[in-house]
């Protein structure tokens, strides 16, 4: 049976703790993430060492929301989170969120992403960071239409990001994967309104955590000169 979403609050939404929860994980990943992230897939294996191996350098959490997520028979999966939390810096990175299109356009995403800034910043991010397709660039990284690419980052302002005024390349997730050069960083906002700039070296201090522990090196270190004391955070407009 498929569902159709009228009300957010009618969903289960679950945190996956445990080995108990790798069917759901496997389901979600081969599912509407796949779909979502052709391109720019993780490999679940990198998601189940951070989450079960013992040793991640990142804290990682994954929320997948839906109705009868417990029942394999009726299970239906609407949405889901990744959102990471890197101790050396302290920041926070929501690094993939899909909803389904049956569930688009009823609050879905907003709520997941809330949740999970507010969960980062109550732990202490200083900054909590996301990646969207960059629509000024075209033929890097993506195939996404560019006014899709802009609806992306127009929602997330309405939402309460900023676009960070510096450049971003994404570093490979995995071995065998290359660098994203079309994206761009987005900061997302807590309880209150973000300010104009953000401190250079919080930035700084976050890629390079986010290359050494993905790519096991650090970036070039032009990379990080380039990124200016204080970083403006900018609303996109076409």
């Amino acid at each position: 049976m498929k569902y159709s979403l009228r009300r957010v609050d009618e969903l289960e939404i679950i945190t996956i703790a445990n080995h108990d929860d790798e069917e759901l994980l496997d389901e979600f990943h081969t599912g509407i993430y796949w779909d979502a992230f052709a391109d720019q897939q993780e490999p679940v294996a990198v998601w189940k060492r951070a989450l079960w191996g013992g040793a991640s350098p990142y804290e990682l959490t994954i929320r997948i929301a839906g109705r009868a997520l417990r029942d394999r028979a009726r299970r239906e999966i609407l949405g889901g989170i990744a959102f990471e939390r890197y101790p050396r810096s302290g920041c926070g990175l929501i690094s993939y969120m899909v909803i389904a299109p049956a569930a688009r356009r009823h609050g879905l995403g907003r709520r997941l992403q809330r949740d999970a800034a507010q969960t980062l910043f109550a732990a202490g991010a200083p900054a909590v960071f996301g990646e969207v397709n960059d629509p000024r660039r075209t033929g890097e990284g993506t195939a996404e239409p560019a006014p899709d690419r802009w609806r992306r980052v127009e929602r997330n302002q309405v939402w309460g990001a900023r676009v960070l005024g510096a450049r971003y390349v994404q570093p490979a997730l995995a071995h065998g994967l290359a660098r994203d050069h079309g994206l761009c960083l987005i900061a997302l906002s807590g309880a209150q309104p973000l300010p104009a700039t953000m401190p250079g070296h919080v930035v700084r201090d976050f890629i390079d955590e986010l290359y050494r522990i993905t790519e096991g090196a650090p970036p070039e270190p032009a990379m990080l000169e380039a990124i200016p004391d204080l970083v403006e955070l900018i609303e996109l407009r076409r």
